[in-house]
C-alpha cells in the first residue's frame, strides 16, 4: 500500500494548487448530497439547510459531470427550496476550476438554458432548450443525458426523468436516438465508472466521522477505500461490502473515524483490488478539506 503515498500526494499538492489559483469568479465544488425527499413532492427534496447571514437557506446537491467516458461527481450549494431547479441550473453552468483540474467535463452543449422543471409522482420532467442536442455523437449524446438523469434521481422522490425540447415531447435525443422519456439511472450503467463516489464531493470541508456513499460493481462487492493526509501518508485505510457486486450494482456506505487527525487537505481514494495481482483497480479520488468539529 506504500505506492499510495506518491500517488495522493501529488495528486493533492497539484489539485489544490491549481484551485488557489484559479479564476475567483468559478463556482467552487461543494459537498454533494444524496439526502432523501417525500414521495410525490414537487421540487422540494429533504436536504440538510445552511443558514446564511443574509437568513438564506442553502443546501448542498450533488451534479454529475463527464470524466474518462463516464459520469463523476461534483458539488453545489442551492437555494431552496427550489432544489432540483437549482441543481439543473448548477449543472449547465459546467465544472468549477477544481472539477475541471481533476480531469472533468461537460458534454452538455454551452447555451442550453433550463426552460421549467416539474416533480410528480416519481417523474421529474426537465424542459431544456434546443441546443441540448446539438453536436457531438453517440457517446457525447448519451452522457450528457446520463448528466441530466443522475442529477434529478439523487432525491428519493425522482425515481424516472423525461426531457422535453423547447416545451415539446420528443421520443429521442438528438440524430443518435438516445431515448428521451421515462428514464432511470439503470438506462445509464455503461456511464457509470466502476466506482462511484456520490457524497462527499471533491473540495467539500468535512467533519469526523467522514461520510461516504456511492454505487459500485466491483468483484464480490467488495469496496477498499484509504485516506490521505496532506503529505501523502496514509492516515486511515480499510473496506466496505456493498449491496451487490461480480456483474451486479450496489450502493455502499461507511464512516471513516478521523478524530485527532489535523484540519488541513486530506485525500479519500475508494478503489478495488485486482482479482489477478491485487493491483488497485477502478481508482476514485476526491480532495477534501478536513476542519475541526
Amino acid at each position: 500500500m506504500v505506492k499510495w503515498a506518491a500517488v495522493a500526494l501529488a495528486t493533492t499538492m497539484v489539485l489544490f494548487g491549481l484551485a488557489a489559483c484559479g479564476d475567483d469568479d468559478d463556482e467552487p465544488a461543494t459537498p454533494g448530497s444524496t439526502a432523501t425527499a417525500t414521495a410525490g413532492q414537487t421540487e422540494t427534496p429533504t436536504v440538510r439547510p445552511t443558514q446564511t447571514p443574509q437568513d438564506e437557506v442553502l443546501v448542498a446537491v450533488a451534479v454529475f459531470f463527464a470524466r474518462d467516458e463516464h459520469i463523476a461527481t461534483g458539488g453545489r450549494m442551492v437555494m431552496a427550496p427550489a432544489v432540483a431547479r437549482g441543481a439543473i441550473e448548477a449543472l449547465l453552468a459546467g465544472p468549477s476550476t477544481l472539477e475541471r483540474d481533476l480531469g472533468m467535463g461537460s458534454e452538455v452543449p454551452a447555451g442550453t438554458r433550463l426552460l421549467d422543471i416539474d416533480i410528480a409522482n416519481g417523474l421529474a420532467t426537465v424542459d431544456l432548450s434546443r441546443e441540448f442536442e446539438s453536436g457531438g455523437g453517440s457517446l457525447s449524446m448519451t452522457t450528457r443525458v446520463a448528466q441530466v438523469v443522475y442529477t434529478l434521481t439523487q432525491y428519493d422522490s425522482v425515481d424516472r426523468v423525461t426531457i422535453l425540447l423547447d416545451g415539446k415531447e420528443v421520443e429521442a435525443i438528438g440524430g443518435e436516438g438516445v431515448p428521451a422519456k421515462n428514464l432511470t439511472r439503470d438506462d445509464f450503467r455503461d456511464n457509470t465508472p466502476l466506482i462511484l463516489v456520490e457524497s462527499p464531493a471533491p473540495g467539500a470541508e468535512v467533519h469526523s466521522p467522514l461520510e461516504v456513499l456511492g454505487t459500485s460493481n466491483t468483484f464480490e462487492a467488495t469496496v477498499e477505500w484509504l485516506v490521505t493526509d496532506w503529505d501523502g501518508r496514509i492516515v486511515k485505510e480499510g473496506f466496505t461490502t456493498a449491496t451487490a457486486g461480480t456483474g451486479t450494482w450496489g450502493t455502499f456506505a461507511f464512516e471513516v473515524d478521523l478524530a485527532g487527525l489535523a484540519p488541513g487537505r486530506i485525500t479519500l481514494v475508494v478503489f478495488e483490488s485486482s482479482p489477478k495481482d491485487g493491483s488497485p483497480t477502478n481508482v476514485y479520488e476526491v480532495p477534501l478539506t478536513l476542519i475541526g468539529p
